[in-house]
């Protein structure tokens, strides 16, 4: 069987797997992008989340986090389209918790994104 080019890769899915299919490699996109700090591991510059770690401190942290994130996901993940992010809250084991919400093969999804607030780590699953 041939493998698939890389832009084929990108294109929409006829290649018969399922919808659940595609939402498991975009949200396994979303993790590595937002996973990756800007300046580190990739050839592209602006690549990653990096942007919010100047506003420590200040009252623009949380919405600064909120639009980086949205923008690393409609830049680096072109499966996703109408994307949004919104902070939910909080808690004690200090990590932040967001709904994502996009469009995905023609079919809403909606998200939970975790991220923690001092290894920077982000964790992305489907909702319930």
């Amino acid at each position: 069987m041939a493998r698939k080019s890389f832009l084929d890769k990108f294109k929409g899915d006829k290649s018969g797997h399922s919808v659940r299919d595609s939402l498991t490699h975009v949200i396994r996109n979303i993790e590595a992008v937002l996973n990756t700090k800007s300046g580190y591991g990739y050839f592209v510059r602006d690549f990653g989340l990096g942007a919010y770690t100047e506003k420590y401190g200040s009252r623009d942290l949380l919405k600064t986090l909120v639009e980086e994130i949205q923008s690393e996901i409609e830049q680096h993940e072109p499966r996703m389209s109408e994307v949004s992010v919104e902070l939910k809250g909080r808690d004690s084991g200090l990590w932040l918790h967001f709904e994502l919400k996009g469009v995905v093969n023609d079919q809403p999804c909606k998200l939970r994104l975790s991220f923690h607030t001092v290894s920077g780590l982000v964790r992305v699953e489907e909702s319930a």
